[in-house]
């Protein structure tokens, strides 16, 4: 019979907020229901939130010794927050280093503490193929015989289930065009000319779900001033029930080197409900044109007609569904853990 698989704690150093539903959220959330596993988030806002039955634990204080089981991994996505180490009481096993953006534009700061994170980390993951190559050209020395493993993004089937009914959220119940919808942060990585062009369309209408990160607008006042509707920051449990009346979904990125390393969360989760998706020639989508429709801005309105023509064609919304049920995150946990339960078995022969 196979051996079980071993209990470890797995810590998330303070890096975002829980209720911003980001990787580490899914990622975590499926470790603890899915395997022998502790898991620790460390949300500076929250005292302490037991889920999962209590192996899912977020809290200010996640490096405390008296919530390990088992080996420590720490696991962190920013160079600096090895920083961390230092602390006496704070010895893991393994570091788990896993670079979700490329270190770039406004990450770039990270590239000064990154050469350390990839000598130090026993695992070195990436969300995308451009990331990696990034790493093994250009940080082949830090990196020494580490081997760098790509692991894509993925979708909360269960939230984005397109069987379950959604009333019409009460901020569209006025709207009586056809909606071409985006949420998610509002950054300098969004194509707002193009979100401006496409508000200017009088036979539909552009609904922003979503808030700026920081204190800094990041939205131009011109578009604010425009016909689109602005809903503001929702929680992901209510993002079901917009992407439901949503006729179009938006994929309004601006085309460069930073986001054409981005796997983003929100695409696969437009896909999931069978949306069409309108999107900006990105990496990904130039990767995989046949889940996008095609965006002309030279004729903008004919490219939101043919996306429109799409939305109720049965085999596109079949082909975008099932491109989505690849990308569970019941797959992404559980290659981490695999990761891991072979870097810790390596450790305990070598001793």
């Amino acid at each position: 019979m196979p051996r079980p698989d071993p209990e470890y704690t797995i810590v998330y150093p303070p890096t975002m907020l829980w209720s911003n539903h980001q990787r580490p959220h899914h990622v975590l959330t499926q470790l603890a229901r899915r395997h022998p596993v502790r898991c620790l988030f460390n949300d500076w806002t929250i005292e302490e939130e037991r889920l999962e039955d209590g192996r899912l634990i977020v809290t200010r204080h996640a490096f405390r010794p008296r919530y390990r089981v088992g080996p420590l991994v720490y696991w962190f996505s920013i160079p600096e927050k090895l920083d961390y180490l230092w602390r006496p009481w704070l010895r893991p096993d393994l570091l788990a280093f896993e670079l979700m953006d490329l270190p770039e534009a406004e990450f770039a700061g990270w590239k000064r503490k990154l050469p350390r994170a990839l000598a130090r980390a026993d695992l070195v993951r990436t969300t995308h193929p451009s990331i990696t190559t990034y790493l093994e050209s250009r940080y082949a020395d830090a990196l020494g015989a580490t081997r760098v493993s790509t692991s894509y993004n993925g979708v909360d089937l269960e939230l984005f289930d397109p069987s379950v009914r959604h009333e019409r959220p009460a901020e569209l119940v006025g709207v009586d065009r056809p909606i071409l919808g985006f949420y998610g942060n509002l950054d300098g990585w969004i194509d707002w000319a193009l979100l401006g062009e496409l508000a200017e369309l009088p036979e539909v209408q552009v609904v922003v779900v979503g808030g700026t990160e920081g204190m800094a607008p990041k939205v131009p006042p011109a578009l604010r001033r425009s016909s689109i509707l602005w809903v503001g920051k929702r929680p992901i449990e209510e993002m079901p029930r917009f992407l439901a009346h949503f006729d179009v979904a938006l994929y309004p990125f601006v085309v460069n080197e930073m986001t054409d390393a981005v796997d983003p969360l929100k695409v696969w989760e437009y896909l999931a409900f069978g949306r069409p998706v309108l999107a900006t020639p990105t990496g990904l989508v130039r990767e995989r044109p046949d889940l996008f429709e095609p965006l002309d801005r030279g004729d903008l309105a004919g490219s939101v007609r043919r996306a429109l023509a799409s939305r109720d064609d049965p085999h596109r919304v079949a082909y975008r569904r099932e491109a989505a049920s690849t990308r569970d995150w019941k797959r992404v946990a559980d290659a981490l853990h695999a990761e891991i339960v072979d870097a810790l078995g390596a450790r305990s022969r070598n001793r």
